[in-house]
C-alpha cells in the first residue's frame, strides 16, 4: 500500500510527506524533485520552457513512472497532478489519497511571491486556481484532512487511517 498527498501549492505535501515517510518507514517520492532531477532545471524554469500543457503531461508521466510496481511509498505529487486523469487513476489504484485542505489565506501566506513552478494562467490569481482545483482534489481524495492543523496532527491522522488498512505506525 502507498499513501499519496494532494493539495494546493503550499499545503504542505512535501513537508508532511518527508515527516510521514520517516515515521512510517516508507520511501518518499517527491514528484517535483524527480522532475527537477531528470530535467536539470527548476520547476519554474520547466513550466516557462514547456508551457502548461506539456509540463502537465511531463508531471503525469513522472508520477506514474516513479511509482509503478512499487509499494510502501509516500507520494507527494505537484498540486497540478489532478489535471491529468490518467495520473490520478494510477495513484488511486496504487494508494490511498489524502487531500491536505488548507484555507486560501494560509496558502497565500505560505507561498508569498516566490516563483514555485505553479501551473497557472497569466490572467488567474491564486484564488482562481484554488476555486478551480478544490473540486478536483475532493473528487480524487479518499480522505480530506484539515491541512492547517499542524504537522503532528496531520501525520497521526494519516497513520490512523492507513493502520486500519494494515499499515502500523
Amino acid at each position: 500500500m502507498n499513501i499519496t498527498l494532494i493539495g494546493m501549492p503550499g499545503s504542505g505535501k512535501s513537508f508532511i510527506g518527508r515527516k510521514l515517510a520517516e515515521r512510517s518507514g516508507f520511501s518518499l517520492v517527491d514528484v517535483d524533485k524527480v522532475i527537477e532531477k531528470e530535467a536539470g532545471l527548476s520547476l519554474q524554469q520547466l513550466v516557462e520552457k514547456m508551457g502548461s500543457e506539456e509540463f502537465l503531461d511531463c508531471e503525469a508521466e513522472a508520477a506514474i513512472k516513479s511509482t509503478e510496481n512499487r509499494d510502501n511509498l509516500v507520494i507527494s505529487p505537484g498540486g497540478s497532478i489532478i489535471y491529468r486523469a490518467r495520473a490520478m487513476a494510477h495513484l488511486k489504484n496504487i494508494s490511498k489519497i489524502f487531500y491536505l485542505k488548507v484555507p486560501l489565506e494560509t496558502l497565500e501566506a505560505r507561498i508569498g511571491s516566490v516563483p514555485r513552478g505553479i501551473v497557472i494562467a497569466e490572467n488567474k490569481t491564486l484564488a482562481d486556481l484554488h476555486d478551480e482545483r478544490v473540486p478536483l482534489y475532493e473528487k480524487y481524495a479518499d480522505y480530506i484532512l484539515k491541512g492547517d492543523t499542524g504537522p503532528e496532527s496531520i501525520i497521526k491522522h494519516i497513520l490512523s487511517k492507513v493502520s486500519e488498512k494494515g499499515i502500523a505506525e
